[in-house]
């Protein structure tokens, strides 16, 4: 029998392309975003983050000019993220109870649903290869740095980054098609 090959599909060139352009771009844009937020493992989150975004924005769009859309983007993330930090800094800060918002308890309806999701999550998650699974579970669930993972799971960082970013599209993808919106 002859050899024979599958062309790959739109999916799977979209999703090379932007793996391409993480591994061209992530370290230029880490230090981008470095320099705005002082904080190396939260800006090699943020451009994560940006490559996530940017992931779901080619399937919506054209992007002309990728390396100027993700420089935009991880630079918004990361003045987004100063935003919240002196939000939630003014507000541990206030000591007047006014301006503190009263929280409600949530309701019965509102526990099951969270509870059902995350099941749906837990789920998900262990759709994973194993790898993948426990980088990405070591990193957003016990939150250590990629550096931390690295050294537990004896594989480079650059191995770690790529298991977290092909977890968190996996995660996105399936829990976007099995959540109502």
């Amino acid at each position: 029998m002859g050899d024979f090959h599958l062309m790959p599909t739109t999916e799977e060139k979209m999703s090379l392309s932007i793996e391409t352009l993480y591994l061209k771009h992530k370290s230029e844009l880490i230090c981008h975003v470095f320099q705005i937020l002082q904080c190396p493992d939260i800006a090699a989150d943020i451009v994560q983050e940006s490559f996530i975004k940017f992931s779901f924005e080619v399937e919506k769009q054209l992007i002309e000019h990728p390396r100027s859309y993700l420089f935009s983007m991880a630079r918004n993330l990361a003045l987004d993220y100063l935003k919240h930090q002196k939000v939630t800094t003014n507000h541990a800060q206030s000591k007047d109870p006014m301006l503190v918002p009263v929280t409600e308890s949530p309701s019965l309806e509102q526990l099951a649903e969270e509870q059902q999701k995350l099941e749906v999550l837990r789920s998900v998650i262990n759709e994973l290869p194993p790898r993948c699974r426990q980088a990405f579970t070591l990193h957003n669930i016990h939150g250590l740095s990629y550096s931390e993972i690295a050294r537990a799971l004896d594989i480079s960082e650059s191995g770690v980054e790529k298991h977290i970013m092909k977890g968190l599209l996996h995660c996105r993808q399936r829990m976007k098609k099995l959540l109502p919106a």
